[in-house]
């Protein structure tokens, strides 16, 4: 909303410098009054983080949970097409023992992490998967679309990884994602708020993979003034190692995935990314 109210303004800037006010999807709503917080979890998460790598040391820095900084680091975006998604759906119902209804961000995460485990070569038994979970809808009462402020949970997934090495590893994967999201719907969205911050910093010996951006975000989209981008990076998967989701740049439905590697496991990943697809059927090439 931020990326999209800044475009907004520059793009009219432009054509009326004169008369400018943001239309209401785009106007932020910054009280923070209407978020009720009776266990004092806001209070928790600042001593925690304050406390971050040494008592008081009043470090705000971005957590690093993955060594990217390998001097023949690349970065690679990859795409699965409408085409693709549909195929891993209906693959995926014919081997999954309940049937549901499977999200586009469910199959497309559970077959990037198949393919990232296979290129990793991880030597951990376990790996742990989290991923971004809006609050808005889900505090009760349930805030405004339009408040600007730090409002999402991680949700966390563990999984065994010689399960996902198997042959039916994308399933499995598939199964943990599903897990997690149907918890977000059985429980209240800050149950355990807590002690988020403190299980993170258990967290520090796991392997820990996870993913950023969103399909929904839009991004191609946003329109400065001089037109839509050409090409989108999340820059702060250099660091964090996660994946980075977005919508196609080709408009057709289809998910964009980013995501920063050495070159040699690069090219590997691209190869499972490849030849993955193929093994469940008869897909089109993946460019």
């Amino acid at each position: 909303m931020f990326m999209k109210a800044w475009a907004y303004t520059c793009s009219k800037l432009i054509e009326s410098p004169k008369s400018l006010s943001l239309p209401e999807n785009l106007t932020p709503f910054f009280d923070r009054k209407v978020i009720e917080d009776p266990k004092g979890i806001s209070e928790i998460y600042v001593k925690e983080q304050l406390n971050h790598g040494g008592t008081n040391n009043r470090s705000l820095k971005v957590w690093e949970t993955k060594n990217t900084k390998e001097a023949d680091a690349v970065k690679g975006l990859f795409e699965l097409t409408p085409s693709h998604i549909q195929k891993l759906k209906e693959h995926a119902q014919t081997k999954l023992k309940n049937k549901v209804k499977l999200s586009t961000f469910s199959v497309t995460c559970a077959y990037v992490l198949t393919c990232l485990v296979k290129t990793e070569h991880i030597e951990a038994n376990s790996v742990a998967f989290i991923f971004s979970v809006d609050c808005r809808a889900r505090l009760n009462p349930p805030i405004v679309a339009t408040y600007i402020g730090n409002c999402v949970k991680g949700q966390l997934v563990h999984f065994e990884v010689n399960g996902l090495l198997e042959d039916d590893g994308f399933i499995k994967t598939l199964e943990g994602i599903i897990e997690a999201l149907n918890r977000i719907q059985e429980e209240e969205v800050l149950s355990g708020a807590e002690t988020w911050m403190s299980r993170m910093k258990s967290f520090k010996d796991i392997i820990l993979l996870s993913v950023g951006g969103s399909p929904r975000f839009e991004v191609y989209s946003v329109d400065f003034g001089w037109g839509k981008p050409k090409k989108v990076d999340i820059t702060s998967i250099d660091k964090t190692g996660a994946f980075s989701l977005s919508e196609s740049r080709n408009d057709n439905k289809g998910v964009e995935i980013g995501l920063t590697l050495n070159k040699p496991k690069m090219e590997t990943f691209a190869h499972h990314f490849a030849h993955t697809l193929e093994s469940f059927g008869r897909f089109e090439k993946v460019e």
